[in-house]
């Protein structure tokens, strides 16, 4: 069994629920994210360039007398470095179940989706916070250039030429390199139905729509997660909202977010709805015809290998 929460709350349900105590708890003190990672195989190492500090390995924690471990974090996909077969079906067993049910949350996703017309792209930008804040421009560029080039279908010059014309770059630049997702494809799932030429979403576009016909595919709707206080007047959106005319961010479906209103923790009486907005974020993405993440991205790499494909009933995607 693992513990990684040492919130009272935490503490009494082991203490009370379960019946294990002190003794019963092996502790592994962590000050940072990357402290620990856990290997399978003993006569496996970590990559010397890897970001975790201490390599702990799984048999040798097996033969610890406490039957309780107790970490600080669980954070990172690549924290299970794991070999044995028998790993991997237990983690991919774990990690299909992680896929999100709560019937509340489901239900506002659901009237999203079907607000959305039911057919939409989507895309997850992160950029707020340390190495994405830092990389937020490039970042945004690369995901543009996948919407446009690979999901819509712009061939590579009518790409540049979109770009050129709607991009604040003062010079011309090369197509970004886009390097492929070796793990997913190391797990391909069958083709899905091809975009529409049109589609209709329930609430009014942002702009007109495209008349050209070699634009008229970037009239799909396209739904944005991201970490963004306001995308709608972030200089980094810029760019999407001159491309997709059907651009939208959770914050437009506000009246459909009231249900979550009456979301209460029982322990503290702590109003969950603004806790819960991420999730919801994350649930709306993964109800996407094609989604495209940002690199690196935790939040992302979650919805791309988990909830995007439970949701279209595919294999999920296994990393580390």
């Amino acid at each position: 069994m693992i513990q990684w929460d040492g919130s009272p709350i935490a503490q009494y349900m082991k203490k009370s629920q379960i019946n294990i105590f002190e003794a019963d708890t092996l502790t592994l003190q962590d000050s940072g994210p990357y402290d620990f990672r856990f290997l399978d195989t003993l006569d496996d190492v970590s990559p010397t360039r890897d970001k975790y500090l201490y390599s702990i390995y799984i048999p040798k924690l097996a033969q610890a007398p406490e039957r309780l471990l107790q970490i600080g974090t669980l954070f990172g996909s690549s924290r299970l470095r794991l070999k044995q077969g028998v790993s991997k079906i237990v983690r991919r067993d774990v990690r299909t179940g992680m896929a999100f049910t709560n019937p509340y949350l489901s239900r506002v996703a659901d009237m999203i989706y079907e607000a959305l017309g039911a057919v939409y792209i989507g895309a997850h930008l992160r950029v707020g916070d340390g190495q994405f804040e830092q990389r937020s421009t490039d970042n945004a560029r690369s995901i543009w250039w996948k919407l446009v080039h690979l999901v819509c279908g712009l061939d590579l010059e009518e790409t540049l030429a979109l770009e050129q014309q709607f991009s604040h770059f003062d010079e011309d630049l090369d197509p970004p390199l886009i390097q492929p997702d070796l793990p997913s494809l190391r797990v391909p799932h069958p083709p899905l139905p091809p975009l529409p030429r049109t589609s209709k979403p329930k609430i009014w576009c942002r702009a007109p729509l495209h008349t050209s016909p070699p634009l008229q595919r970037l009239n799909i709707p396209l739904y944005i997660a991201t970490d963004s206080p306001n995308p709608a007047a972030d200089l980094l959106f810029s760019i999407y909202l001159q491309t997709f005319p059907c651009i939208f961010f959770l914050a437009d479906f506000s009246s459909r977010l009231t249900p979550l209103d009456a979301l209460i923790n029982p322990y503290d009486q702590v109003p969950l709805k603004g806790f819960l907005m991420p999730v919801l974020d994350a649930m709306v993405l993964a109800r996407a015809r094609e989604v495209v993440v940002t690199d690196g991205s935790t939040f992302g790499t979650f919805v791309k290998d988990v909830l995007w494909r439970r949701h279209w009933g595919f294999e999920i995607v296994q990393r580390g």
